[in-house]
């Protein structure tokens, strides 16, 4: 599997709290069967600055001790971007890590964010030759309100996101009604962990496989989260 949000970087989020906290989330993804991780730490373009030189040491040390323990997953830089005015321009100028390096970026929207905002966003972007990868879609008021929303996001060349949680909560009875729309109606694109500590979200993307593959056939979690994933990652990036 491939995961392609995750907060597993230490030290410059509200994600992963120590060297040793990562490493043990590293560990834990690759027993589940992950092979990439895109390190897609918090950013918020224009009001406060990314911490990229602690980010890249970072994620450098954490490929090194991976390498040294044998364990096979490779991690790439990227961002989960907070949409502002100024997030398509500085994607652009390659001031905020897109996914992998390559040209995607992961963009997030506050819950109550109206649909014309998503609109904007999606503009901006695709007028910069930048694809946009709608984070954690079942967040978004507008979209629960209206799924052909999604669909009409999805059709703009919007690749949509869904947290492993909101999968593997939606195959239970109380599960989310409009998670399990979204995906019998082959409107999410990716699904990935949200990962961000030992202790709150911690890595669950092999019971969001299981769940797919249940519900949906083994074709469809190999879709969302091997080859969809892996499409987003253009080569070797150090």
């Amino acid at each position: 599997m491939i995961d392609i949000h995750t907060h597993v970087v230490y030290g410059v989020d509200d994600g992963s709290r120590s060297l040793e906290m990562s490493c043990q989330m590293l560990e834990t993804a690759a027993a589940q069967g992950v092979t990439d991780i895109i390190c897609t730490s918090h950013c918020t373009p224009g009001h406060r600055p990314f911490p990229m030189d602690d980010y890249i040491r970072h994620l450098r040390e954490l490929q090194n001790w991976l390498n040294r323990k044998e364990i096979g997953i490779r991690l790439w830089p990227g961002c989960e971007i907070l949409y502002t005015d100024q997030a398509a321009s500085m994607v652009r100028a390659r001031e905020i890590p897109t996914l992998g390096g390559g040209d995607w970026a992961l963009v997030e929207f506050l819950p109550e964010t109206p649909w014309s905002t998503i609109e904007k966003a999606v503009r901006e972007f695709g007028n910069y030759g930048i694809g946009m990868v709608a984070a954690h879609v079942e967040r978004y008021q507008c979209l629960r309100e209206d799924l052909s929303l999604l669909e009409e996001l999805s059709e703009s060349g919007v690749l949509c996101q869904m947290n492993a949680e909101t999968v593997a909560r939606s195959a239970t009875v109380l599960g989310d009604r409009w998670a399990k729309r979204a995906l019998r109606h082959g409107l999410i694109d990716l699904v990935a962990s949200d990962m961000h500590r030992t202790d709150w979200r911690p890595p669950n993307l092999d019971k969001a496989w299981e769940t797919i593959r249940k519900q949906y056939g083994g074709g469809t979690a190999s879709l969302l989260m091997e080859k969809n994933p892996g499409s987003l990652l253009p080569g070797t990036w150090y």
